[in-house]
């Protein structure tokens, strides 16, 4: 009564990384979970909206868990930017906690022009130019040389912080979107 396993016929498919709309589109894309929410948030309160439609970008998208992460204790994580980012010395409630003018530069920094993706990146960094208007709207990107070949953003010697995506290379119809569980800062 033991039966050798049959072969299955094994179909071999990458998904698809583009995806029929614009970043705007995508962020805001009716779906059942909230990955995006304090995202939308911070840019509607920065009035950025506008800045997910333009063509010829790259996106680094921040979940919720970047922006306000929870401790087991319930306290935030002094990781992600409500902890990182103190008010008075407590956590931030929310954006308005902020002035518009930060958010607004924070949001920037994480939009870059040109499109760079897997196609263009390397392992060695390649550094790309932010929205954010100052003289430190620099940033670096590259692919780590490692079997996931994870993209990395600011990994460079003396970088306050880097990130490295959960999901990166998605196409969309006006640039790249990768997707961050961190945030990052200017590089001075």
């Amino acid at each position: 009564g033991l039966d050798l396993q049959e072969d299955e016929p094994y179909d071999y498919h990458v998904l698809d990384p583009e995806i029929d709309m614009t970043a705007s589109e995508f962020l805001y894309l009716s779906r059942q979970d909230t990955l995006f929410q304090l995202m939308q948030q911070g840019i509607e309160y920065a009035g950025l909206t506008e800045e997910y439609s333009k063509p010829d970008r790259t996106f680094l998208f921040l979940a919720n868990e970047a922006i306000l992460r929870y401790n087991v204790d319930g306290t935030v994580n002094e990781d992600c930017y409500f902890g990182y980012h103190k008010v008075n010395g407590e956590p931030a409630a929310g954006w308005e906690d902020y002035a518009v003018e930060d958010v607004r530069d924070f949001f920037l920094y994480h939009i870059i022009e040109g499109s760079y993706s897997y196609d263009n990146l390397t392992p060695e960094n390649t550094e790309v130019a932010t929205l954010l208007n100052s003289e430190n709207n620099k940033a670096y990107m590259k692919i780590m040389n490692a079997r996931n070949s994870k993209l990395r953003v600011n990994d460079i010697p003396f970088t306050p912080r880097f990130i490295e995506a959960r999901t990166s290379n998605i196409q969309s119809t006006n640039g790249i979107i990768h997707v961050f569980n961190g945030f990052i800062e200017p590089v001075p």
